[in-house]
């Protein structure tokens, strides 16, 4: 009698993951994953057709960590430019560690995993500037507020999360000097 596993797609994300992260991309096969998960190869065929869509699913995965992270973040009872400094703060770990797992060159060997990498950034990328937005028109919104939105809210968030990964891919400019830009900006 076949044996039982409480939840299959789950262990197969995990353990793809110990071996991407342990043992590198090359060492990410569908042979390699059932083994660690002891179970049969088939069985990791029923929820991924090809290894590109286990690596898209654990990279979906990982954003969607991070926007956990975000989300606690906005909800905290700090103050606006706190909450900015910190999704700032999440956001360079964030970079940093996908820089070293996920944009490696050996994922890019086809012209698919680019396509679909893109595809997902974008989708991520447009969610946090709508997040971004949320904070800026809830803390406007606030009567004792000091925060005054002059420009598009969606472009002035875009311009806040574009600053943000500009200053952490090319560390010249300091956070603070950046917050008292947007302080003027939003006065």
């Amino acid at each position: 009698m076949a044996k039982m596993i409480e939840n299959p797609k789950q262990l197969i994300l995990n353990k793809s993951k110990e071996i991407l992260y342990t043992e590198g991309y090359k060492k990410l096969s569908m042979r390699n994953i059932a083994k660690a998960c002891n179970i049969a190869i088939g069985t990791i065929y029923n929820y991924y057709s090809t290894k590109k869509d286990l690596v898209i699913e654990m990279m979906t995965e990982y954003w969607e960590e991070y926007f956990c992270v975000v989300e606690k973040l906005i909800n905290s009872n700090d103050n606006f430019y706190i909450k900015l400094n910190n999704i700032f703060n999440e956001l360079s770990i964030f970079i940093k560690t996908f820089k070293e797992v996920w944009l490696k060159a050996e994922f890019y060997d086809t012209p698919d995993y680019i396509t679909s990498g893109v595809e997902k950034e974008s989708i991520y990328i447009e969610k946090l500037i709508r997040k971004i937005e949320d904070i800026l028109i809830k803390e406007a919104s606030n009567k004792n507020s000091a925060i005054h939105i002059k420009l598009d809210s969606y472009e002035t968030a875009k311009f806040i999360l574009m600053n943000f990964i500009t200053m952490i891919r090319m560390p010249l400019f300091q956070y603070s000097s950046f917050e008292c830009f947007l302080k003027e900006l939003l006065k």
